[in-house]
């Protein structure tokens, strides 16, 4: 491996942003550049490799990764480019050679969504659940779309709630370190102060389970099957096609949803044409 790829992970990308600079890009370039590069750090130290031992047969399996994720052609290029430049900056532009990548348009398949019927059915079986925890739960879930996983991370401290103005925000942080804000339906404002007012404990989550922890998310799946024969995501998607199908810019459907790829958002428009089909 070539001298300039000595060094830390850090380091290397310390670099490539001196490398960027030099070559005269943007504050913004540099910072995209290096975080794609930073992102394939991280899917390299998952598999027990490091940037300063990457080879061809690395980043060849990293594109077919990415593919396998259902990244757009455009972001796969895009991460292509960069890990082009990455390899001249580090005075090896033979690691991209003969790199294979998809040509062809990714088909999202439309995701699978409450309709209409499903969604008043949903709501009516709520009115029967004592619990207003999980009542809680499947209102939080299915106004503000977030993942199960980010359901649980939530703190109490997290949400603000106007009782008065039936108005209110959730804070979401993702597992990538990414923080979006959410604002909260009237209808989840009340249903969310009423689970909070009925809690007698101090604890610090949003969500607790029956043993006063940090609700887990097995227990959140187990809970909506059981009691609503759902699976969480199907709320997920119900939220995102309802903004879509309200004409709401896919950019700000992706940002509230937390998607890494508008083409991720773009998959409800498939779901409506079907639907109108």
């Amino acid at each position: 491996m070539d001298k300039k790829c000595a060094g830390t992970t850090k380091d290397v990308i310390d670099s490539f942003a001196v490398y960027l600079s030099e070559k005269g890009r943007s504050e913004n370039t540099i910072k995209t550049y290096c975080g794609v590069i930073h992102s394939f750090c991280s899917w390299l130290e998952a598999r027990n490799k490091k940037i300063t031992t990457v080879n061809r047969e690395n980043i060849q399996s990293y594109i077919h990764y990415l593919e396998a994720e259902n990244r757009s052609v455009s972001t796969i290029n895009k991460i292509f480019n960069t890990l082009n430049t990455f390899a001249k900056s580090l005075g090896l532009p033979e690691l991209t050679d003969s790199i294979q990548r998809t040509t062809k348009r990714i088909d999202y398949v439309a995701p699978d969504f409450l309709n209409e019927v499903e969604l008043q059915e949903l709501l009516e079986r709520t009115r029967s659940d004592k619990s207003k925890r999980n009542v809680a739960i499947v209102y939080t879930l299915l106004y503000t779309g977030v993942r199960v996983s980010e359901l649980c991370a939530l703190n109490k401290s997290d949400i603000k709630l106007n009782t008065k103005s039936q108005t209110g925000q959730v804070v979401v942080r993702a597992e990538t370190g990414n923080e979006r804000i959410i604002p909260l339906s009237k209808e989840l404002v009340f249903k969310l102060n009423d689970y909070l007012t009925s809690r007698i404990d101090d604890h610090n989550a949003l969500f607790v389970s029956n043993y006063q922890k940090r609700i887990a998310t097995r227990t959140v799946q187990h809970m909506l099957k059981q009691e609503y024969n759902l699976h969480p995501h199907k709320l997920r998607h119900t939220f995102c096609y309802d903004l879509v199908r309200k004409g709401v810019d896919l950019s700000i459907v992706a940002q509230l949803s937390g998607h890494s790829d508008v083409n991720i958002t773009k998959q409800y428009l498939n779901a409506i044409d079907e639907n109108v089909g």
